[in-house]
């Protein structure tokens, strides 16, 4: 497993690749950093938004296809090297090493307003999953979630058939998985939802996206009837015939 990983070409207008020290990991890791254009001639603090990359991915494959996103803020924006690839083999605290030390690195070495209300979180597909589970965990550091094509089933319970499942299937699944009290044990994302539902509707802004020919589409649709029975507000946004397909469902 690469830690560091430059993008191949040449990268978008003031995306920058850089590594920091990860004393959990004992490595360098990489990472890919946007700054507003004007970044470097005001004394001016940005929030932050942080991108997770989706299953064997890396902190390079994702910033072509989220440049217009960047662009479109004046926030700063960092890709992190956030691989579950290297949890799973490697057998490293992914998630420790973005909320312990990651954030508290960039907040010493760039202007950012290091507050819960100015801080995101992005992803797609496994990042996707990533971005919301660490975001309902952490309701104290991030204050919106953006969730382009989740992969939630890992998050599951892990006997659940989600995957490539026909779209009027999911009503189905959904409701012989609230029969299932393994479906809502501790550590099961739906479990982390319940636990989290009041801070979530008062602190919490979520948006999903997904694609109606997406193999995750009831993925997606389980997590939405869930937020919905909780009454828990957030953006569902599905795209006709967009597949999984970071660049069609932005």
């Amino acid at each position: 497993m690469n830690y560091i990983n430059p993008p191949e070409k040449q990268p978008p207008q003031n995306i920058t690749h850089k590594t920091f020290y990860s004393q959990l990991y004992n490595h360098e890791v990489g990472y890919n950093i946007y700054l507003p254009p004007d970044y470097k001639y005001t004394n001016e603090k940005y929030p932050v938004a942080y991108h997770l990359h989706g299953w064997t991915g890396n902190e390079s494959s994702e910033i072509l296809t989220m440049e217009k996103i960047c662009c479109s803020r004046r926030a700063i924006t960092v890709f992190p090297n956030s691989s579950p690839v290297i949890e799973e083999f490697d057998n490293l605290p992914v998630e420790a090493m973005l909320t312990n030390e990651l954030m508290p690195f960039i907040e010493r070495e760039y202007r950012t307003t290091p507050s819960q209300e100015n801080r995101s979180l992005s992803g797609f597909s496994m990042g996707a999953g990533m971005a919301f589970v660490y975001a309902v965990k952490h309701l104290d550091l991030f204050s919106s979630v953006m969730a382009y094509a989740g992969t939630y089933h890992h998050f599951y319970h892990k006997g659940s058939q989600t995957v490539g499942v026909l779209p009027e299937k999911a009503a189905e699944i959904y409701e012989d998985m609230l029969r299932e009290k393994r479906d809502f044990e501790e550590g099961n994302v739906l479990c982390l939802v319940r636990q989290n539902a009041d801070n979530m509707r008062e602190n919490l802004k979520i948006n999903l996206h997904i694609g109606t020919d997406d193999v995750l589409f009831c993925d997606n649709e389980i997590l939405r009837l869930y937020l919905e029975s909780l009454s828990i507000p957030h953006g569902y946004r599905i795209f006709n015939g967009a597949g999984h397909e970071l660049n069609k469902i932005l």
